[in-house]
């Protein structure tokens, strides 16, 4: 791969990480939201769907992270 190739592999990756920090601020927040809505009711609904849906794109940050990372690992 060229030069401008890794450099671009590195700004992904950054980007993850950051966007990995957005996800977990959201997540802390819906977990402290959670503790203030009343427990039947469809906000809290909302929150838990919320709460879902990030742990979703958390994993699949990860998983993307790990494969861009992988690719260091057989670098010429």
């Amino acid at each position: 791969m060229a030069a401008w190739q890794w450099a671009k592999i590195r700004r992904t990756i950054h980007i993850l990480k950051k966007q990995r920090v957005v996800l977990l601020r959201q997540l802390e927040e819906i977990n402290e939201n959670l503790r203030l809505v009343p427990n039947p009711s469809r906000a809290r609904r909302k929150l838990l769907e919320a709460r879902v849906n990030i742990k979703e794109a958390l994993r699949l940050n990860a998983r993307a992270l790990r494969n861009l990372q992988s690719l260091f690992h057989v670098r010429p």
